[in-house]
C-alpha cells in the first residue's frame, strides 16, 4: 500500500492525466538562445532534471508576451514570433517541451507582462512601461496610463504567446496574476486608483484580467490546461482583501482550470513572495482553506514552503487544496516527489529557505546554496571520470566536509572523515536549540544521515595533524577546518562571550543582555533570547542591522525587531568602547558616550579562518592533490563548503 495514497493519486482535467500532486513552481535560471529566444542547452537540462524527478507538472520560468513593454529584466525568452527579424521561435522549444513530456509529466509555461516594473532599456525600441494608471516611477521613467486599445493589445499578446506555447508542446499556460506584474496591479487597489469603469470595485478591476483569461482561452481552444497565479494576500497596505480574491476565483469559473495561490507583491512585500527561515512552512495554505470554504470550484494548488510530505497528505486528502506546488525545495533536489512517493523521504536534501537562489537572479550567477548540481547540470557533463580509486581524507565534519567526503565515496574513493569534536554537523550544531533555525537542522540530520548509510569512515574526536597524514597516509585531503569567532579589540573584553554561547552555556546568560554586532547571526541571536523572555540591546557600529542579509530575508528580519521592539532594542551607528561587570559602554554618532546596563555582553562580529592548520597539514609532502574549501580560506557562507566540497572530491580521479 503506497504510503501517500492521495499524494500520489493522479488527477485528470480536459483529458490531460497529471501522475501525481506534485507541481513545480517557476524557479529562475532561464537562459535565452541569442538566436531563437527560446532556452537554451543550459536550461533545458536544469528543467528536465525535475521532470525526470517525478513531478507532475513543470513550468517554466516568467516568459514575456512581447518584448515592445513587457520586459523587466535581461536574459528572459520569447515564445512569440519576433516579426522584425521574421523569426518564429515557438518550434525552437519543442526541445524543451520533450525534455519534460518524456518523463511524464506536464509541460507548462509562465506568462507575464510586468506592467508598470518593465524597463525601456530592455524592451525593443525603449518602449514605454505602460500600468493601470498614468505615473512616474521613482527612477524618473513614465508610465502611461492604459486605454481600451493598449488593453485589447496586450489581452490578444497573452493570447498569441498563449497559443505559440500550445503549438510548442506545452500543455499547460500559466497566466500570472500575483506578484505584482501587469494583471495583479489592475487587480489591487494599491496599484489601481482608477476612476472609470476599470477602477474601484473588484467587478471593476477585474475587468482587464479577465477580458486577457478569455482572450487566452479563446485561442488555446478546450484541449490545453489554463492556470493562474494569483497573490492570496498581498501583504500590504490597502491590497485587494480576502473577499475580493475569494470573488474574483469564483469570476474565472469555467474559463480556468487551476489556481495557484502565492503571496505577496514584488515590488513592495517582496519577502512574502518567498518564505524564509523566519517564517512558517505551508504558508498560504490557509488562503486555500478560506476559498474551498468559500465555495470556489476551480482545483487549487498553493506554494509557500511545502514540505511535510504528511502534512502533504493531509491537505490533499481533506480538500484543502487539489495539488502541492514547490518551487525552491525542487531546486534543492529535483528527485524530492520520486523520494516522497517512493517513501525516500530521509533521502531528500532540503531547501533552507535562504533565498540566496532568487537574489542571485539579480546578483550573480544562480544557484543553490545547498545543491551544488542546480543550474550546473550542462558543465557536469564534462565531470571526468574516476581513473584510480584513491585515500581519501576530508578533515572536518561540518556541512562542507560531509558533502565532500559524500561525494568522493559516491565515486568510488576510500573516504576517511576526520573530526575533532564528538559528534558531526560541524557551525551547525546549534541548530537543533534554536526554533527558528529548524530548516538548517534538517539540513545537518541530512547530511549525517547520508555520511551513516554510506562507505565513509568517521573517526571522531580525532585531531588532524602531520601524524595522522603518516598513519593514513591519503593521496588526496580535503580540509573544511571551518572558521573561530573573531574576538573584537575592546577593553574588558575578556567578561564576553560569543553569541554562541546562548545555545551552548545558556546558564551563563542573564535576563539583560548586550549585543555587540547587529549583522544575520547577531539579530538572529536576539531573537531566539527575546524569544526565552530576554531583554536584548543590540549595538552595531554601522548606520543599520542585518546589512549582510540578502534582499529577502532582510526585510523580515527588519519587520520581527520592530514586533519585539519591546524585547529588543537597536543602537546603531554605535561604537562600543569598553564592557566592564555591569554593562557596555558605547558612543553614538554625535560622539557622546552612553551606558546599556547588561548581565551579560555577547559579541557577534565575523570570524577568522582556522588557516594554521590549513598550512600545517599542506606541509606533508605525502598526498596528490590537496584542496581546502569553505571557511578555512576566509569566512563566507554555507554555499562556499557545500560548493567547495562537491566540487574538490570531483576534482580527485
Amino acid at each position: 500500500m503506497k504510503k501517500y495514497p492521495h499524494l500520489s493519486s493522479p488527477f485528470t482535467i480536459r483529458g490531460i492525466t497529471f501522475r501525481n500532486r506534485i507541481f513545480t513552481t517557476p524557479t529562475g535560471l532561464t537562459y535565452p538562445d541569442e538566436y531563437s529566444g527560446a532556452p537554451d542547452f543550459r536550461t533545458v537540462l536544469f528543467y528536465e532534471k525535475k521532470a525526470r524527478g517525478g513531478a507532475a507538472s513543470v513550468t517554466y520560468g516568467e516568459t514575456p508576451v512581447n518584448n515592445v513593454d513587457a520586459v523587466r529584466r535581461p536574459n528572459v525568452d520569447v515564445i512569440r514570433p519576433d516579426f522584425a527579424r521574421m523569426i518564429f521561435p515557438a518550434k525552437n522549444w519543442i526541445k524543451y517541451t520533450d525534455a519534460i513530456t518524456r518523463h511524464g509529466a506536464v509541460a507548462s509555461i509562465q506568462l507575464a507582462h510586468a506592467g508598470l516594473f518593465a524597463e525601456p532599456v530592455f524592451n525593443a525600441g525603449g518602449g514605454t512601461p505602460v500600468g493601470p494608471v498614468d505615473m512616474d516611477k521613482e527612477n524618473g521613467t513614465h508610465v502611461k496610463g492604459m486605454g481600451k486599445e493598449d488593453m485589447d493589445r496586450i489581452a490578444n499578446d497573452f493570447a498569441e504567446a498563449a497559443f505559440c506555447a500550445k503549438s510548442a508542446g506545452f500543455q499547460k499556460v500559466v497566466v500570472q496574476c500575483c506578484h505584482g506584474w501587469l494583471l495583479s496591479q489592475f487587480l489591487s487597489p494599491v496599484w489601481n486608483t482608477r476612476t472609470d469603469e476599470y477602477g474601484g470595485s473588484i467587478e471593476n478591476r477585474a475587468k482587464f484580467p479577465l477580458q486577457v483569461i478569455k482572450a487566452v482561452r479563446e485561442r488555446i481552444g478546450d484541449n490545453m490546461l489554463l492556470e493562474i497565479r494569483i497573490s492570496g494576500n498581498e501583504y500590504q497596505d490597502g491590497g485587494w482583501p480576502l473577499e475580493d480574491v475569494i470573488k474574483f476565483c469564483k469570476m474565472v469559473e469555467g474559463t480556468v482550470d487551476i489556481i495557484e495561490i502565492s503571496s505577496g507583491d514584488y515590488h513592495n512585500s517582496e519577502h512574502h513572495c518567498w518564505t524564509n527561515p523566519l517564517m512558517p512552512h505551508f504558508a498560504n495554505m490557509h488562503i486555500a482553506k478560506a476559498l474551498k470554504e468559500a465555495g470556489v470550484k476551480t482545483p487549487l494548488t498553493a506554494v509557500g514552503a511545502n514540505d511535510d510530505p504528511g502534512e502533504m497528505e493531509r491537505l490533499i486528502a481533506e480538500g484543502v487544496v487539489d495539488f502541492i506546488s514547490i518551487g525552491r525545495g525542487i531546486l534543492a533536489d529535483s528527485d524530492l516527489p520520486r523520494k516522497i512517493l517512493t517513501g525516500k523521504e530521509d533521502n531528500i536534501r532540503p531547501c533552507i529557505r535562504c533565498c540566496d537562489c532568487m537574489d542571485r537572479i539579480y546578483n550573480g550567477f544562480y544557484a543553490c546554496n545547498v545543491n551544488p548540481a542546480a543550474g550546473q547540470e550542462a558543465y557536469l557533463l564534462n565531470t571526468p571520470a574516476v581513473e584510480e580509486k584513491k585515500k581519501v581524507l576530508i578533515v572536518g565534519g561540518g556541512p562542507g566536509g560531509m558533502e565532500a567526503a559524500i561525494t568522493a565515496s559516491k565515486r568510488g574513493h576510500d573516504v576517511t572523515l576526520v573530526d575533532d569534536k564528538d559528534q558531526l554537523g560541524g557551525t551547525l550544531l546549534f541548530t537543533g536549540k534554536d526554533e527558528n533555525k529548524d530548516d538548517l537542522k534538517k539540513l545537518m540530520d541530512y547530511y549525517i544521515h547520508q555520511v551513516e548509510k554510506s562507505n565513509v569512515n568517521v573517526l571522531l574526536n580525532t585531531k588532524a595533524d602531520t601524524k595522522l597524514l603518516e598513519e593514513l597516509q591519503p593521496q588526496a585531503i580535503i580540509v573544511a577546518a571551518g572558521a573561530t569567532p573573531r574576538v573584537p579589540n575592546i577593553q574588558g573584553v575578556e567578561k564576553a562571550y560569543h553569541a554562541t554561547a546562548v545555545y551552548y552555556t545558556p546558564e551563563k546568560i542573564g535576563k539583560k543582555v548586550v549585543l555587540i554586532g547587529g549583522g544575520l547571526i547577531g539579530c538572529e541571536v536576539a531573537l531566539h533570547l527575546s524569544d526565552e523572555g530576554k531583554d536584548v540591546t543590540i549595538i552595531e557600529i554601522a548606520d543599520q542591522v542585518v546589512r549582510d542579509a540578502n534582499m529577502f530575508i532582510k526585510p523580515t528580519m527588519h519587520e520581527q525587531l520592530e514586533q519585539m521592539k519591546d524585547s529588543i532594542h537597536v543602537c546603531v551607528k554605535a561604537a562600543t568602547t569598553s564592557i566592564d561587570g555591569n554593562g557596555v559602554t558605547y558612543k553614538d554618532e554625535n560622539g557622546n558616550e552612553n551606558f546599556v546596563e547588561a548581565d551579560t555582553v555577547l559579541y557577534a562580529v565575523g570570524s577568522v579562518a582556522n588557516s594554521d592548520l590549513v598550512n600545517e597539514l599542506r606541509a606533508w609532502d605525502g598526498y596528490e592533490t590537496f584542496m581546502p574549501i569553505g571557511d578555512c580560506t576566509g569566512a563566507s557562507i554555507l554555499r562556499k563548503a557545500i560548493h567547495g566540497g562537491y566540487f574538490a572530491a570531483l576534482d580527485i580521479i
